[in-house]
Order: structure tokens, then C-alpha cells, then sequence
């Protein structure tokens, strides 16, 4: 018998959701056959088995986080699976009417448990104590009579914070209160005094407790901003949650600073057309944003600081140029990576990047796509944006936004001409690199787009 762990799936990974399990237990697995989908900070992943057995037990349900290490299942003979098929039927008197299922997940989610079971059988001590021990946090009573069901995390998570669970609904399997509905209740109810109650009027709690609940409830979150009845309300999936929470962090810890310039396209587009017709009907399409990423990952060969990142007093300079790419997906933003950007001509960049776009919209990259970037592209152009900035991808230390070629006058030999002119603006890490250095490097870039065909040697 062997445990599943949540795998580290991608280098700034913490912890991982379960989205949904394609194996339940009792079924046979063989090594690598996919048991489950875990959301991560930057993309779905397949979670695979590492030898074959059958799945006996499920320690983590879908929609719970869990950090990276903890087991979430158990592969074994078979022997496991069977006893577990076999708990529902020992538990009636204790829960009213759960399905099968259910009973079963009551049994395997709790990790450990405060106190010893209260009873214990021959037949399997540890399930049994388990069993016995996940009962007490699993479920509560409603005035009604009706079962609450919680997960271990969720009760341990509204005991700190002082909640109700009467007050919430749960979106978990069968109405479990799991994480999310803890940190959604916190998020509609922000600051509360109860903490503060007890050291001010120590007498006064079983009065003014009731009274951050009433603040928190339905019917008075309206006036503190609640959106109209009219409107609708989308809760955020779990990988949408965990980008804000990437992006939030990269805001708040990395001092950027951005430098901008204009840059002239004009021989850019014309030699991309001639270098496309070359290429037959058949052939790899060269786009602009391919040309760009060739031009940066020529430029960081120059400036190996701006290909960079900082590990707590250490500044580690890369080898290798990994450019990434951002992609725009249904669930969000991901930044799948072209490794070797600087030796890889047009074409292959090209290819590449054709691919990664397509597995990045089909919810297909792998771990191996999205690791290992050491400076990222974002280009807006193809939205006819005329400007925008972006923000870093950490641990990298510089991400270049590009806007739209537009035509403008400009002046050449002092009379006005027409030219197609692209804003590009980089984001920079203050810690790792400066202005004068950054403003270098992306007069670099525009030096090689302003010469498109030494982006072909």
C-alpha cells in the first residue's frame, strides 16, 4: 500500500486543488493512468499514478486544497477498497442518509484527528479510529434537525475565525462546507471587533456576539456596497483565484518600474510578408509576436541581468534564454515557455509557439510547458491596444508588454511620412535591475526590429 501526494507541479507551487477525480476507489490503475485533475497558480494538471494497484481510498475531495506533499490517496491490493466499500453500511445509526459515497469520503478526509476513537475493532484499528474520529468535526446538527457537513479544514478554519457554520451554505459534495465557502464568508464579512470584544468588556460577549454575525448576514451585506439584485454574481474558479492571488503577490513584494518606446515596424511588417510568401501554402506562418520574442531573446544574450532573477541575497543570471509567451485562456491567463529562444530561428519559434497556444486553449500543457521561463512577452496588439503595462512574472525580473502598430506621421529627412509605429513597454524588478539598464536593453530590441532580417541569421 503506497500514498498519492500532491506533486509539486510547477516551480512556484504551494499547494494544489483537487478539481475532480476520474478514478474512484475500488478501481483498478496502472502506472500512469491519470487519477485526478489538480488546479494549480498556473494551470490544470493530470494527476498520475506512480505504480499500479487499485485506488482504495480518496483522501482529498474535489474542490479542497491541500498543500504539496499531503497525501490524497491511497493505492494498494485491493483489500483497503474493500473494506471501505464496506464502512457505509456500519455507519446508519450515526448519519441519517448519506449515499454510499459519501459515507465513504466521512471515512477517508481526515489526515489525523485531536482525540482517540472512542471504540475500536480488531478488523482494522487505524480505518475504524479514523472513521470514529472524523465524525466529530465532520458534522453538526441545524436548529432543524438536518446535518452539516464540514471538512476538517473548513471546521478548524471557522473555529479560529469565530464562525457560525449554521449561517453557511456549503458547495462541496452533497452541501459539504469546504474551504472556499470559509474564505468567501470571511471575504462579504471583512473586519469584525469580535476579536477585540473580549479584552475591552470582557462581560460583554454573550451580548454583542450575536452582532458581527447580524453585520455579516445576508440582509444587511447590501449596504455595505453588495451588487444590485439585478445583477449577476460568478464565483471565480479556482485557477481565476489562485492568478489574482499570483498577481496580488507580485504587486505588493516587487518594486516595478516601467520604461517605454516607440518603435518603428514598418520594416518589420514587409519583411514578415515576403518571409511568409517563401513559405508556401503550406508552410509555418511567422507572426509578429514571433519576431518580437526573437528580438528579446537576442537582446538578453547582451544583457544578462535583465535575464535574471533574485533568491532571497543572491542574484542568479540564467545560461539559458527561456522566453514566455502569455496566452489568453477561458479561465484566465497562463505563460507557457519556449526554451532557447536565442538559437532557435524564426520558424522553429514560430512552430513552437503555435503549439503551445493550441495545448494552452485545449487546457493540455504540461508541467514542463510552464516551467523554466526566464523573461515573459505580453502583446495586446491583435486588440488594438494602444498602450498598456504589465505586470511581472516573479521569479523573473522583466516582462514586455506590446501594443498595436499603428500608422502615424513621422518625420524622415525632415518631411512627414507614414510609418506603422508599435509602443512596447517593459515592467522591471527596482531589486534586480535599474532604469539605465533597462532602457539599454529595450533600445536593443528596437534596433533589431528596426534591422528585421538579422532576427534571420
Amino acid at each position: 500500500m503506497s500514498e498519492i501526494s500532491m506533486p509539486r507541479l510547477s516551480d512556484t507551487m504551494q499547494e494544489g486543488t483537487i478539481s475532480r477525480w476520474l478514478k474512484q476507489p475500488g478501481d483498478e490503475v496502472k502506472k500512469g493512468d491519470v487519477l485526478a485533475e489538480i488546479e494549480t497558480d498556473k494551470a490544470t494538471m493530470d494527476l498520475e499514478a506512480y505504480e499500479s494497484g487499485t485506488l482504495e481510498k480518496i483522501l482529498v475531495q474535489g474542490g479542497e486544497t491541500v498543500p504539496i506533499g499531503q497525501a490524497v490517496a491511497v493505492i494498494g491490493s485491493g483489500s483497503g477498497a474493500q473494506n471501505a466499500g464496506a464502512e457505509p453500511a456500519q455507519q446508519p445509526a450515526q448519519e441519517p442518509s448519506p449515499a454510499p459515497a459519501t459515507a465513504r469520503t466521512a471515512t477517508e478526509e481526515a489526515p489525523a484527528a485531536p482525540e482517540p476513537a472512542a471504540d475500536s475493532k480488531n478488523q482494522a484499528p487505524a480505518a475504524e479510529s479514523t472513521n470514529v474520529q472524523q465524525k466529530v468535526p465532520e458534522t453538526a446538527e441545524r436548529s432543524d434537525g438536518a446535518s452539516i457537513k464540514v471538512s476538517p479544514l473548513a471546521r478548524r478554519m471557522a473555529e479560529e475565525h469565530n464562525i457560525d457554520l449554521h449561517q453557511l451554505q456549503g458547495t462541496g459534495p452533497g452541501g459539504r462546507i469546504v474551504r472556499d465557502d470559509i474564505e468567501d464568508y470571511l471575504e462579504q464579512r471583512g473586519p469584525t471587533p469580535s476579536t477585540a470584544t473580549p479584552e475591552t468588556a470582557p462581560a460583554a460577549p454573550p451580548q454583542e456576539a450575536p452582532a458581527p454575525a447580524q453585520a455579516a448576514a445576508p440582509t444587511a451585506q447590501p449596504e455595505a456596497g453588495a451588487p444590485p439584485p439585478d445583477a449577476e454574481v460568478v464565483k471565480l474558479s479556482r485557477v481565476q483565484v489562485l492568478i489574482a492571488r499570483r498577481l496580488t503577490e507580485s504587486k505588493q513584494t516587487i518594486p516595478h518600474f516601467y520604461v517605454s518606446s516607440e518603435v518603428d515596424m514598418t520594416d518589420v511588417l514587409a519583411m514578415r510578408q515576403t518571409f511568409n510568401a517563401s513559405a508556401g501554402e503550406d508552410g509555418v506562418k511567422v507572426t509578429v509576436n514571433d519576431l518580437i520574442v526573437k528580438a528579446c531573446a537576442l537582446a538578453l544574450e547582451k544583457f544578462p541581468e535583465v535575464n535574471s532573477s533574485l533568491k532571497d541575497d543572491q542574484l542568479i543570471k540564467y545560461k539559458r534564454v527561456n522566453v514566455g509567451i502569455a496566452v489568453d485562456v477561458p479561465s484566465g491567463l497562463v505563460v507557457p515557455v519556449i526554451r532557447d529562444t536565442n538559437i532557435k530561428g524564426v520558424r522553429s519559434i514560430a512552430r513552437e509557439a503555435k503549439e503551445l497556444i493550441a495545448k494552452a486553449r485545449a487546457n493540455k500543457l504540461s508541467t514542463a510547458d510552464l516551467e523554466g521561463g526566464t523573461f515573459s512577452v505580453s502583446n495586446l496588439g491583435m486588440m488594438d491596444a494602444s498602450n498598456f503595462i504589465a505586470v511581472i512574472n516573479p521569479p523573473q525580473a522583466a516582462i514586455l508588454a506590446v501594443a498595436s502598430a499603428r500608422k502615424q506621421f513621422v518625420p524622415v529627412d525632415g518631411q512627414p511620412v507614414i510609418r506603422d509605429m508599435m509602443t512596447m513597454t517593459i515592467s522591471a524588478d527596482h531589486r534586480i535591475i535599474y532604469g539605465a539598464t533597462v532602457a539599454r536593453f529595450l533600445q536593443e530590441v528596437k534596433r533589431l526590429l528596426h534591422d528585421p532580417y538579422s532576427l534571420l541569421g
